[in-house]
């Protein structure tokens, strides 16, 4: 009997060649023991033997390290295991009531001036990030991991004034940029005349949703996430504006219809005809869908104020979840898709933004995150991670700018820093 040097299998000693491998076998040599294995055809077999060994023995050690580790976290601390005794767990940092973290206390930096010659989708200027923060505990949310940054991209609307183009600095001369989270790297999007704002990212981060006059009226608009290809998707001759992606990134919807009756509508996100949500004597605005996509919250005027809803994604079971004597504005789903930001408006014939707040999908557990001496606060938009929100904010000198915090109002951080009002932040993807 000879075997194969290469695959061990067993051979009738008139075989010249491996029954299994077709390798060339050699012939048994005169030692018996040498015929009660394989006989080596190569110089190479003990280093192929080698091999098979090697992982039977890094899996024995790894078994071992695993079996020590299981001890080490369970056995240390089960009475009279003879283990390390437990260590008793260090308090979370948890900020005080009056803790809130300010730009002022922490230095943080925005944007210088507007570059005399910026280009749409191109850079605008340099500016300096903003510095790190140490966390604090978030109630009802994730964990707070003190290695987490806000990250990503924020695309926003500006009255900056555009090098070339005459300006008023209203919101006729507004514009869309996007900025990195941490204030670097702002790029102006839009240029045209009139008013270009309300912008959000598409699901997948590689378009953005927006309102613009440019062709008169105001209308529904998307375009690249770098400025090019835009595309009109509503022609309504009464306007459209406040648009929102739905989460599979196929519909988008909108206000559309007279000023005082307006409805919820959707449009299909690559252009066709428009379906309407809504129909009644009400002026229903600012729809955004769930992160399920079954569920859209939008404002709608109940006598003097605009109270906060929530329907499913074809109009029906619509529940009332705010009420009283202030305006709730602008809702925004949370990524657990069990909470909604909001932002209060106050009464009078020059209403102002108020506060953010955080409200349960069912109505339920309403509370305030930003203090009322901290500004004039709206538009929160999450991030992706429900661990920060976006926002716009007067709290400094009067002028809107585009902020983060963490969702009990702590780590407030400034993104921009321009001559002029800045609003309407959304995170991407």
């Amino acid at each position: 009997m000879i075997y194969c040097g290469e695959c061990g299998a067993q051979n009738d000693e008139q075989s010249e060649r491996c029954v299994r491998c077709d390798n060339l076998l050699a012939l048994p040599v005169d030692d018996p023991d040498s015929v009660t294995g394989p006989i080596p055809a190569r110089s190479d077999a003990a280093a192929r033997t080698r091999r098979f060994i090697l992982p039977v023995l890094l899996v024995a050690v790894g078994t071992f390290v695993l079996a020590l580790g299981a001890w080490a976290a369970f056995g240390a601390n089960i009475p009279g295991s003879g283990g390390m005794p437990a260590r008793t767990p260090t308090p979370q940092n948890v900020a005080s009531e009056n803790g809130t973290v300010t730009p002022e206390a922490t230095g943080v930096t925005g944007l210088p001036t507007e570059a005399a010659t910026a280009a749409p989708g191109t850079p605008v200027e340099p500016t300096t990030a903003a510095p790190d923060i140490l966390p604090t505990a978030i109630p009802n949310g994730p964990p707070r991991d003190p290695t987490v940054r806000p990250m990503g991209r924020l695309v926003f609307s500006s009255e900056a004034a555009v090098p070339g183009r005459p300006s008023a600095g209203t919101e006729e001369d507004r514009d869309i940029y996007s900025i990195r989270v941490d204030g670097t790297g702002r790029v102006r999007l839009t240029a045209e005349a009139g008013f270009d704002g309300q912008p959000v990212w598409a699901p997948t981060g590689e378009a953005v949703v927006f309102a613009s006059e440019r062709t008169g009226q105001r209308q529904i608009w998307t375009m690249d996430a770098d400025g090019g290809r835009a595309r009109q998707l509503t022609d309504d001759p009464n306007g459209s504006e406040f648009p929102d992606w739905s989460p599979d990134g196929k519909l988008i919807a909108y206000e559309g219809g007279p000023e005082l009756t307006s409805d919820i509508w959707t449009v299909p996100a690559n252009g066709g005809q428009p379906v309407s949500l809504t129909a009644n004597r009400r002026l229903e605005t600012a729809p955004a869908w769930s992160p399920t996509g079954d569920r859209i919250a939008y404002m709608c005027l109940v006598g003097k104020y605009y109270q906060l809803f929530v329907m499913d994604a074809y109009g029906r079971n619509v529940r009332q979840i705010t009420s009283g004597n202030v305006d709730h504005r602008f809702p925004r789903w949370f990524p657990d898709g069990r909470r909604i930001l909001y932002n209060t408006r106050t009464a009078g014939e020059d209403p102002q933004p108020g506060q953010i707040h955080i409200i349960n999908a069912d109505g339920t557990n309403d509370r305030q995150i930003t203090r009322d001496n901290q500004g004039r606060n709206g538009r929160a938009y999450p991030s992706p991670d429900g661990r920060y929100i976006a926002f716009n904010s007067g709290r400094e000198d009067g002028n809107y700018e585009i902020y983060v915090m963490r969702p009990d109002g702590t780590e407030v951080r400034r993104v921009t820093r321009t001559p002029r009002d800045d609003f309407e932040p959304s995170w991407s993807p």
